[in-house]
């Protein structure tokens, strides 16, 4: 297989390999890819009508071959490419409901996972009504935050405040630094989602105190179910997150969107907690799988 870099140019092309995500993961999405595709040193090859995407998830890795008739001479071509490479045939970020036929067509496979890259899957009724004593606290939260910032307000992301998120974007990175290659990576590439929300097909809103915005949050919708790529928000503004987290959820979803992915933690403790606490219907396992 020729393997090319996979680079924003490339994203109309390979667009109508995304039309399906029935694993619900972030990782099968546009937004999912292209963000990080520098970060994970991603390649793609296209033959006989299938999308092939290499990534560095650390280990040179496949993530599962898209297109319309995929079989196993999809996994064997893989498994020989790696041969050549003189490398293990390994599958990244597979959902659970593919262990299964990928163990079946390959039983000497090894399986492995690991708990930090787990999506947060929840029912966006759930975090639109937040409704029940076990959204009490959030409620809570949400209206300390009203009774304290009564000018408060949420706006989509258009032409006429892009500059404004743009600036608070940038200004939030500066006051949160880490000094860590992935959140890095992931800032810069939020500049270009914004430079470029619709050749991304990504959305956005702000939410405002006054004329001041103090969250931002962006993403994309594909089937039934919203994926939530940023959030950020000023935690010095007592109950900043939780409104921020249910006005984009009340504002772009709709009964055709059943669930929301909030995406992973990244085995930070605090944001697992944080992501429990909304009772998330399911936690999406990703497996990595060594094709044998």
């Amino acid at each position: 297989m020729e393997f090319n870099k996979l680079t924003f140019d490339c994203m109309d092309t390979l667009r109508p390999y995304f039309t399906e995500n029935h694993g619900r993961l972030c990782d099968g999405t546009v937004g999912g890819t292209f963000i990080w595709r520098d970060y994970h040193r991603s390649e793609y090859a296209l033959e006989d009508g299938i999308f092939y995407l290499k990534v560095e998830y650390p280990e040179v890795s496949y993530a599962l071959p898209r297109g319309k008739a995929i079989d196993k001479a999809a996994y064997d071509k893989i498994i020989e490419q790696c041969a050549l490479e003189g490398i293990p045939a390994l599958l990244c970020a597979v959902a659970e409901k593919d262990v299964t036929t990928l163990t079946g067509m390959y039983p000497n496979s090894e399986i492995r996972t690991d708990r930090s890259c787990s999506d947060y899957l929840y029912l966006s009724s759930d975090l639109v009504g937040l409704a029940g004593r076990k959204y009490s606290g959030q409620r809570n939260h949400i209206n300390r935050f009203t009774r304290e910032h009564q000018t408060w307000s949420f706006e989509h992301i258009t032409p006429a405040n892009l500059s404004a998120v743009r600036e608070y974007y940038k200004k939030y990175a500066l006051e949160h630094y880490k000094d860590a290659p992935a959140y890095l990576e992931g800032d810069r590439k939020a500049m270009e989602v914004l430079d470029n929300l619709e050749a991304y097909e990504i959305f956005g809103g702000a939410l405002y105190v006054g004329d001041e915005i103090i969250g931002v949050s962006f993403g994309e919708i594909m089937g039934d179910t919203l994926f939530v790529h940023a959030e950020k928000a000023d935690t010095e503004h007592h109950g900043a997150y939780p409104m921020l987290m249910n006005q984009f959820a009340a504002a772009f979803t709709s009964e055709d969107v059943i669930y929301i992915n909030r995406e992973e933690d990244d085995g930070d403790e605090g944001l697992r907690t944080s992501k429990l606490s909304y009772h998330p219907t399911e936690i999406l396992h990703k497996y990595t799988i060594e094709l044998k």
